[in-house]
């Protein structure tokens, strides 16, 4: 059980793990917790409606008002939960994870994610002792297809006749984006937009170069001004230009950055421990003001609305903004991207030039168990006393012209590791550092 209930969402293997008891129990527990008005989606997994069907029956034997918006990606699902003016929201969902897992993420007022540590725990606790409240609740099924269309439609300051290719790769943005770029004016060249919860070719995580290689062929083929990518359930993004590259998630988040501050000096922009050297440069060259976060989604969003912050990124494709109340929403995201493009009338290939530089390097390292906190913990004390460091989100420490970040992983017993320098000689020199500390992990 341990396992299924994580640092940001509920997530496992179907049905080992995950399975109509579990979402029913999850349900029970939810309902309890949460009083009032809750909105409940779904991804396009095979497994999913089974889930969603014994979720609801667990949210209404609370007591529970519902509002089940059927299926659709999970910036849609939070976007609902402020436009519905509901209290709680509810989507079965794994997210960018092969189809054999499912899960459930959880979202409380203004669709504000909750972790582990701010609900649930809780949820967990619940599931295990049974103590849930006893009601009679009511289910209403709702479409918000058509006023999300709108929002995104309002939120976009540009029309042209660019020729994009979307590939959603099965996922829960189907058929909204297709509807949303032909909306704005854009030639559309869609591929894999239609629901299939198998996600038939290399499953439906774009940050993989094997997932998106079809996309980088048909921009390249169809002569298109670029290409995007989403994940199954709409929260990540892959940017490829017009020669069929694929563009890093730093180059991206830059552009971003440069676009939305570049009219407000003062812009506050949220990044996190892992983030590039870059995009820190991008915020400063941009006027903005940089504010560092701890990694993982619901801290990002926390951030951005505890300060009023206008973008947030993650350099897994993550873009997250004002106007989407904190949500990290990929075609959001892509259509600021476009608006970028549009403004600065150049190739993709030719913006992404000047945000060259910083040779960067990660790996997860095995860890016993119960070594894992012990060992960032020694390294705080040890490295503190010869080295610069910063201890928000692990240990990272800070060279002349680089950095390495040591931290435990939420899930699994290893250290993750992320470094990063401005040139290959100083990347190498990082690299020996990290090799050293790594050769020291307790196996």
């Amino acid at each position: 059980m341990a396992g299924t209930f994580k640092a940001y969402d509920i997530r496992g293997t179907y049905p080992a793990e995950v399975n109509k008891d579990l979402a029913e129990k999850i349900g029970k527990a939810f309902g309890t917790l949460h009083k009032g008005t809750i909105v409940v989606a779904m991804d396009v997994r095979k497994s999913s409606p089974e889930l969603k069907e014994n979720l609801i029956k667990g949210l209404l034997s609370t007591g529970a008002k519902l509002i089940d918006i059927g299926t659709m990606s999970t910036p849609m699902c939070m976007w609902a939960v402020t436009q519905l003016k509901a209290d709680a929201g509810v989507i079965v969902t794994a997210s960018h994870n092969p189809p054999q897992y499912n899960g459930f993420k959880l979202y409380g007022k203004r669709g504000v994610p909750i972790s582990y540590e701010d609900g649930i725990k809780d949820v967990e606790e619940l599931v295990s002792n049974g103590k849930f409240a006893v009601g009679k609740g009511k289910l209403e099924n709702k479409s918000v297809e058509h006023a999300y269309l709108d929002f995104l439609a309002v939120n976009f300051h540009s029309r042209s006749s660019l020729k994009v290719v979307l590939d959603c790769i099965n996922g829960g943005d189907s058929m909204v984006a297709p509807a949303i770029f032909n909306r704005l004016g854009m030639e559309v060249v869609p591929m894999r937009c239609g629901f299939d919860g198998d996600f038939p070719t290399e499953g439906p995580d774009p940050s993989r170069a094997s997932v998106v290689e079809q996309l980088r062929k048909k921009v390249a083929e169809e002569k298109a001004d670029l290409g995007f990518a989403y994940d199954g359930d709409g929260d990540r993004l892959t940017v490829v230009d017009e020669l069929g590259n694929i563009l890093e998630p730093k180059a991206v988040f830059s552009m971003l950055i440069e676009h939305v501050a570049k009219e407000k000096p003062g812009t506050k922009v949220v990044y996190d421990a892992l983030a590039s050297q870059m995009v820190v440069d991008s915020i400063n060259k941009a006027g903005g003001v940089p504010l560092v976060c701890r990694v993982g989604h619901t801290y990002i969003t926390n951030k951005m609305l505890a300060d009023n912050a206008a973008l947030a990124g993650e350099l897994s494709g993550h873009y997250y903004f004002k106007e989407t109340n904190g949500a990290d929403d990929a075609l959001f995201a892509s259509m600021k991207v476009l608006e970028y493009v549009l403004d600065k009338q150049k190739k993709v290939s030719e913006l992404a030039k000047q945000f060259k530089g910083y040779i960067s390097g990660e790996m997860r390292v095995e860890i016993k168990p119960e070594e894992k906190f012990a060992f960032i913990e020694k390294l705080k004390d040890e490295l503190s006393k010869e080295w610069k460091i910063d201890t928000l989100d692990g240990v990272k420490v800070f060279f002349g012209e680089g950095w390495a970040l040591f931290r435990p992983s939420n899930t699994e017993p290893k250290i993750s590791i992320a470094y990063e320098a401005k040139d290959r000689r100083s990347f190498e020199g990082v690299e020996a550092f990290v090799n050293w500390i790594v050769s020291r992990i307790p196996k």
